[in-house]
């Protein structure tokens, strides 16, 4: 009898420390948005090509917007990441240098300058963010933003991001080349039901406890 207890007992607390959170499920990238200027400009203007969800402001700056994201039934949002892509073709000179200032505000307050630069006059290399106020950012392009979210929201408010060009150096782009900045999003979210095989070892514990239970009364 001693024997059966403690396998019963060491069965439960097998369960009780197998972790129970769900594998985090991830829904991929979503385009916001994007701009790219006209041929032969560094800058944004109303002649620019907008990617659906994007609106020229004036001034330079294009504003992207992304919708308002659900989390599945059931589910809670952990984790929402911004990814902020710049680029640059055809270079004017080996010292061209376009620098996109992102800004956030809201939820997703944030401003970053970030930098694609070129070194032999022929390409922009991999962008870089020079300077600014956001968070967990990455070295090369995209950038990665990190946004903070409440504990086990369900959706995700829809938020605006602003995008312009506020430096260019060494010339910019040739007249064949051209700047553009794209937005996306990634949300993750989890299931806060346990996992089936954390489930499957309570279950046989408990039948167990009942079934010696049971061998005990009949004593």
């Amino acid at each position: 009898m001693k024997k059966c207890l403690v396998v019963l007992t060491g069965i439960m607390l097998v369960a009780l420390f197998v972790p129970t959170a769900s594998a985090s499920l991830l829904t991929g990238y979503s385009n916001c948005g994007g701009v790219g200027s006209v041929p032969g400009t560094s800058v944004f203007n109303s002649s620019s090509t907008l990617v659906p969800t994007s609106s020229y402001l004036g001034g330079g700056v294009v504003q992207i917007t992304c919708g308002t994201f659900a989390a599945p039934l059931g589910d809670y949002i952990t984790q929402v990441d911004l990814y902020l892509k710049d680029d640059a073709s055809a270079p004017s000179s080996s010292t061209s240098m376009i620098t996109d200032n992102w800004v956030g505000t809201g939820t997703t307050a944030f401003n970053l300058y970030i930098t694609t630069a070129s070194t032999d006059g022929i390409n922009f290399g991999e962008c870089y963010q020079s300077n600014g106020t956001g968070t967990q950012t990455g070295g090369a392009c995209p950038i990665y933003e990190y946004i903070s979210t409440p504990t086990d929201p369900t959706s995700f408010a829809a938020f605006n991001v602003d995008v312009s060009v506020s430096n260019v150096a060494g010339g910019g782009v040739a007249g064949n080349g051209n700047t553009t900045a794209n937005l996306y999003v990634q949300y993750e979210y989890n299931s806060a039901a346990p996992e089936p095989a954390t489930l499957g070892l309570m279950g046989g514990a408990l039948l167990g406890f009942g079934l010696f239970a049971r061998k005990i009364s009949r004593r």
